[in-house]
C-alpha cells in the first residue's frame, strides 16, 4: 500500500512538473514575440505583461501611456504585452498618420472586444469591425451633418439656460461647485433631449435616471477599471470569460428606453428632431436621409434593417460618448480659464463682440464665430484628451516604411495620444495652456500629432456635436460669470483616479463662480 502511494505521488509530481515546464515554455515563447520579430520591447512580467500597474489600479492609463512615451524617447515604436497579447506602441507621428489615414486599409479595425450575442450593447459603431462597421458608419454619417446640428441647436440653448439659472444660485451662495460633475449633468441633460427626446433636467436633479446610469458606467471603481482594460487590451480573454461591458441594470435601462421609444413613435407617428428619430429612419428604411426630412416610414417587423440589439447598441454609445467626452472637455477648460484669468477675459470679450454683431441673439452662426473660444477648447483637448490612446489592429501584414519590420496581421496597435500631445517636438512649453497655438498656425497639420477625436475614416463621428454643446455650455457660463479655482486646486493638479479610463481627477474639479461685472 505504501509503495502504491509512493508511486502515485511520484507520478503526480512528474505530471505537475511537466505541466509547469510546458506552461513556463509557453509563456516564454509568447513573451518572445517581439524578439522573434526584431522589434525592441519592454520586459514583460507575468501575468499582465507590461500593464501590471494599470490592471492593479496603481497607475491611471493616462499616466501610464505618457510615462511609456516619455521613457522610450528616440524610438519610433516599441513592443509591449498586455497579458499575452503583443501590442505595438507607435511613437512616430508619420507612422501614426500612415496607420490612421494613408494605409487605413491595413488597419481598419480597432481590435477591441465585441460580443453581440452575450453582450448586445458591445456591438456599437466604436467597436465593430470590417464590412459591418463600414456599412453602419456610412449609414449613420448623415445623422451628424451641419443641418442636423442646426435643427438641434435650440434644444442646446434651452439646456444652457437651465445651467445658467443653476450657477446663478451657486454664485449667490459662494459655495464651491464640483465642475466635472455639473458639466456631466449638463451634457447628460443635452444628450437625453437631443438624443432621445426625453426632457430630464439632471442639472437640478442629479439623481435622475439618465445621470444615475451614466455615472455608474464611468465610476472610477476597480470593477469598471478591470473590465475596461480587458475590453481594450485583451478582447480574447474578455470573450473567453463572457465579459459584460456594462452592468445588467444599465443594459435593462437602455433596452427599456429604446423599446418604449420605438413602440410609442411607430404607433403615434410622432416626429422629433433627435437621434432616436434618425435611428428609426435607418431601422425602417435602411438609410438616414441627408435632407431635412426627419420622418420615417413604418415597416413590418420582418423587414427591419436593424435589430433591437443593434439599435440599442448605437443608442448606448451615443449616450455615453455624448455626455462624457464633452463634460470632460468643458470642466478642464473651465479649470484652465480659472488658472488663466487673462485668457478668460479674452474669451469673454470675444463672446460680447460676437453677440453684439448678431443683435444680441444667440444663433448657430454666432456660436460658430467664437473662434478664440474654439481655440481654448482645442488646447484643452490637447492637454486633456478624453481618451489617452487610440486602438487599431493590423488587418494584413504591413511593412513599416523605411524599415525591414513587418507588422503581422492581428497585431494590436496603440497610438499614444497623450504622449504626442505633450511632446515638445510638436508643442513648445507643452505644460502651458496656450490657445494661440490654434490661431496662429503653430500646430503641425501634416502629421498626426493632434488626435483628441482620432483621425482618418474612424475619426469620432459625433465630434462636431460634442464641440457644439461644449461651446454653448462654456459660452453660457463665462459670458455671465467668472470662474475661480477652489482651495484644493490652487496647488498642483490633482492626480487621476487609477481605475478610470477617462481623465478623472481624484476629488474632482471644485471651483467657485462670481457674477461678471458687465
Amino acid at each position: 500500500m505504501g509503495i502504491f502511494l509512493d508511486n502515485t505521488s511520484l507520478e503526480l509530481s512528474v505530471v505537475i512538473t511537466v505541466l509547469i515546464t510546458i506552461g513556463y515554455l509557453y509563456i516564454k515563447y509568447i513573451y518572445s514575440f517581439w524578439d522573434r520579430n526584431n522589434v525592441k520591447s519592454l520586459k514583460p512580467i507575468f501575468p499582465f505583461g507590461n500593464f501590471s500597474s494599470v490592471f492593479f489600479a496603481k497607475t491611471s492609463i493616462t499616466d501610464f501611456v505618457r510615462d511609456i512615451y516619455e521613457s522610450t524617447c528616440g524610438e519610433d515604436f516599441i513592443g509591449l504585452y498586455a497579458i499575452f497579447r503583443p501590442i505595438l506602441f507607435v511613437r512616430n507621428s508619420d507612422l501614426c498618420r500612415n496607420i490612421l489615414i494613408k494605409d487605413f486599409q491595413s488597419f481598419h479595425d480597432r481590435g477591441v472586444y465585441v460580443n453581440e450575442k452575450k453582450d448586445p450593447l458591445s456591438g456599437h459603431l466604436f467597436s465593430l469591425s470590417g464590412e459591418k462597421w463600414k456599412q453602419l458608419r456610412a449609414k449613420l454619417t448623415p445623422a451628424f451633418t451641419s443641418g442636423r446640428l442646426k435643427a438641434m441647436f435650440q434644444t442646446l440653448i434651452d439646456c444652457g439656460v437651465n445651467l445658467e439659472e443653476f450657477i446663478n444660485v451657486q454664485a449667490d451662495q459662494g459655495t464651491e461647485i464640483e465642475m466635472r460633475d455639473l458639466m456631466a449633468r449638463y451634457t447628460t441633460t443635452v444628450i437625453a433631449s437631443v438624443g432621445f427626446g426625453i426632457e430630464e433636467d439632471s442639472i437640478v436633479q442629479p439623481n435622475a435616471p439618465f445621470r444615475m446610469n451614466g455615472r455608474k458606467v464611468f465610476a472610477p471603481t476597480l470593477k469598471n477599471g478591470l473590465r475596461n482594460m480587458l475590453f481594450l487590451m485583451a478582447p480574447k480573454v474578455a470573450k473567453m470569460i463572457s465579459l459584460k461591458t456594462v452592468d445588467n441594470d444599465y443594459e435593462d435601462f437602455i433596452f427599456s428606453m429604446v423599446k418604449q421609444s420605438i413602440d410609442y413613435r411607430e404607433k403615434s407617428g410622432i416626429q422629433r428632431k433627435d437621434f432616436i428619430q434618425l435611428l428609426l429612419q435607418l431601422r425602417n428604411t435602411g438609410k438616414v436621409d441627408y435632407g431635412d426630412d426627419w420622418n420615417f416610414v413604418s415597416s413590418k417587423e420582418d423587414s427591419k434593417k436593424l435589430t433591437i440589439g443593434e439599435f440599442a447598441a448605437q443608442v448606448h454609445v451615443f449616450f455615453l460618448a455624448g455626455f462624457e467626452t464633452s463634460s470632460t472637455l468643458m470642466s478642464f477648460c473651465l479649470y484652465e480659464l480659472a488658472k488663466n484669468p487673462h485668457i478668460l477675459k479674452k474669451v469673454q470679450e470675444e463672446i460680447d463682440q460676437v453677440i453684439r454683431r448678431h443683435d444680441g441673439k444667440w444663433t448657430y452662426d454666432a456660436v460658430m464665430e467664437m473662434k478664440y473660444l474654439d481655440s481654448c477648447l482645442d488646447e484643452t483637448l490637447r492637454m486633456y484628451p478624453p481618451v489617452p490612446i487610440l486602438n487599431r489592429e493590423c488587418t494584413e501584414d504591413y511593412k513599416i516604411p523605411g524599415t525591414s519590420t513587418i507588422i503581422k496581421k492581428g497585431t494590436a496597435i496603440f497610438i499614444p495620444i497623450i504622449g504626442l500631445h505633450y511632446d515638445p517636438k510638436f508643442y513648445s512649453n507643452p505644460m502651458d495652456f496656450q490657445p494661440e497655438r490654434f490661431t496662429n498656425g503653430q500646430v503641425p497639420t501634416n502629421t498626426s500629432c493632434y488626435l483628441p477625436f482620432g483621425d482618418g475614416p474612424r475619426i469620432c463621428i459625433g465630434l462636431r456635436l460634442g464641440k457644439l454643446q461644449a461651446r454653448i455650455g462654456l459660452a453660457t457660463i463665462v459670458s455671465k460669470f467668472n470662474v475661480h479655482l477652489g482651495e484644493k486646486l490652487k496647488g498642483a493638479m490633482p492626480k487621476y483616479a487609477p481605475e478610470s479610463i477617462v481623465p478623472a481627477p481624484i476629488g474632482g474639479l471644485k471651483m467657485r463662480v462670481s457674477r461678471r461685472k458687465m
